[in-house]
Formats: C-alpha cells, structure tokens, sequence
C-alpha cells in the first residue's frame, strides 16, 4: 500500500470535514421539512376560524359557522375535501340576502391553484352557477356567475379563497365591502 503525503492526508481531511458538513446540512433540511410538514398536518387537521365582516351591504350577520365546520360545509358543497386551514360561512341579512364563504389554504400557491380548479369546474357547465366574466378588481381578478337567484363572486386573499353569493340588489356593495375586508 503505497505511503500518503501530507498534502494527501489534508485533502482527505478537506474531503472528510465538507462530507460531515454537508450530512449535517441534509439531516437539518429533512429536519426543518418534518416540522413544516407535521405543522401542515396539523393545521389541516384541526381547522380554526376565519374572520368574516359583522355586516355586508349594510345587512347584519344573522348566522356564521367557524373552523371545522365551516370546513366541511364547503367540503360538502364541493362534494371533495381541500387542505383547508381555516372556514367560516356567514349569512348576512333578514332573508339571507347575502353569504360569505372564506377559507384559508396553507399558501398564497395553494388558493389560487382552488380558484383555477373552482374555473374550470364552472366552465365544464355541470354546476347551477353561469360564468359572467372576469374582473381586475383592486389589482386582483374577480370571478362573477349568476345561479340560484343570487350574483356570485369569488376572489383570493392572500391564501384564502373567499365566495360572496348575494340578491341582485345588494351583490355590488356585499363585493365590494368584502374585498374591503379580506384585501
């Protein structure tokens, strides 16, 4: 076995130390993405509450639903679960004039990914809702539909997707103070 010199010896050393370093890095990087993804699960798995406004175009809301259950009232409306974060379902006014829909994803990435799926499912037509068209409203896109009797639009906030579903009469103003609150 042939003798090593010592500039041998150093570059193995040099070998050694960056292979130690760099097994370190890699349990680091598989340690910080096991945190990030037990924190996914759990805030998944336990779904808190979404702020909704107290009042939309002027009407009082009448009656709301938080966290989980929220979750799963659009779980059931979309008939498919997402990785939802947050809910809360609020309906505003004497005669439901107007709801509110808001969910939280666990990012920015993941809600607008919703709001293409929510497109193309209403553009397949096999929904109650009809496509109007698409606004820049704020500097954010605005899908309006008309189904049901009601005007409906959808936008994203952050990493929320937010539904306002309103009467005629008042679906203008529920938009607006809706994209007011969830900016």
């Amino acid at each position: 076995m042939p003798r090593l010199g010592p500039a041998d010896l150093r570059h193995r050393r040099r070998l050694g130390r960056r292979a130690a370093i760099g097994l370190m890095a890699l349990g680091g990087a598989a340690l910080i993405l096991g945190l990030i993804w037990a924190l996914a699960i759990q805030r998944i798995s336990g779904p808190r509450a979404e702020a909704l406004p107290p009042s939309l175009a002027g009407l009082a809301l009448r009656s709301a639903s938080y966290g989980a259950e929220a979750v799963a009232e659009v779980a059931r409306l979309h008939r498919r679960q997402f990785p939802l974060t947050t809910g809360a379902v609020g309906t505003y006014g004497p005669q439901a004039e107007a709801t509110v829909w808001a969910v939280g994803t666990l990012s920015g990435l993941m809600a607008r990914a919703m709001l293409k799926q929510m497109e193309e499912s209403i553009s397949q037509g096999n929904s109650p809702f009809a496509p109007v068209g698409m606004s820049a409203l704020d500097g954010r896109p605005v899908f309006e539909l008309t189904g049901m009797g009601q005007t409906h639009y959808y936008f994203q906030s952050g990493a929320r997707v937010v539904w306002v579903a309103a009467s005629p009469d008042v679906a203008s103003a529920a938009l607006r103070e809706a994209l007011a609150f969830y900016p």
